[in-house]
């Protein structure tokens, strides 16, 4: 308890640091939580597609048609993750170098370095935590708006890639299979005729943000440890050759 007590003294005392922690972190959820939905809720479309289709071949073909939007998708996820990581690492950096000369009373107080590095991770996670609830509370409130855009982002990725059309040339080399199809040959219609109910929505919204919290989760509490610990390394190894010349 007397750790949580010194991260949370420590946050407020270092507030404008924690504040644009903070920010980054509302939007780097924001953006993964946005991408997650956006995996999950395809994954919807493909499954109701399929249902749809007459024959096996067919349901094979739409999914792997649809599987370049999905790609998409999973190299945003990267591309968000990796964004957030690096600017971490580096805020991690600088802010341990910053609280060098907290770092020495903290030893001259007689506490160890574990509970230095245990208190930086905690300093890390509760503006984080923070940032996800707010992120995800705000999901739910504009949850029409939310839905809306994820499906017109659907749409968007499908005609980028000419999934439709891709899709629909292939069924017409596939011999027999003219009359074997009933969804819509356009990308907007065959997306807004999906059911994606609102217990389904708030389901992948959930789903969305607990895959969030532990990607992000592992990566601070991952990162804090080993830039906190060996920033603690280092600098009493540099203080004991001090004293010893």
């Amino acid at each position: 308890m007397k750790t949580i007590h010194f991260a949370i003294a420590s946050i407020f005392y270092h507030k404008k640091a924690m504040v644009l922690y903070t920010l980054v972190s509302f939007f780097a959820v924001i953006g993964l939580i946005v991408t997650f939905a956006l995996i999950y809720s395809m994954d919807q479309v493909i499954a109701q597609t399929r249902d749809l289709l007459a024959t096996e071949d067919l349901q094979t073909k739409v999914a792997e048609e649809i599987q370049p939007v999905t790609t998409i998708y999973h190299q945003l996820f990267y591309l968000i993750f990796s964004a957030f990581t690096l600017v971490f690492i580096g805020f991690q950096v600088y802010y341990q170098l910053y609280k060098r000369s907290e770092y020495t009373a903290w030893l001259a107080s007689g506490a160890t370095t574990r509970q230095w590095v245990a208190m930086q991770i905690i300093e890390m996670l509760l503006p984080l935590l923070a940032a996800a609830v707010i992120a995800f509370v705000l999901l739910l409130l504009f949850q029409p708006y939310f839905q809306r855009e994820l499906l017109s982002g659907h749409i968007i990725a499908l005609d980028r890639e000419r999934a439709s059309d891709n899709f629909w040339e292939a069924v017409q080399s596939l011999p027999g299979q003219e009359f074997a199809i009933t969804i819509p040959q356009n990308s907007q219609i065959l997306v807004q005729n999906v059911d994606l109910n609102s217990t389904t929505w708030l389901a992948i919204l959930f789903e969305s943000t607990r895959h969030t919290l532990v990607v992000i989760l592992a990566a601070v509490t991952s990162f804090t440890g080993l830039i906190a610990s060996g920033h603690s390394l280092y600098w009493r190894k540099k203080q004991w050759k001090n004293q010893l010349s």
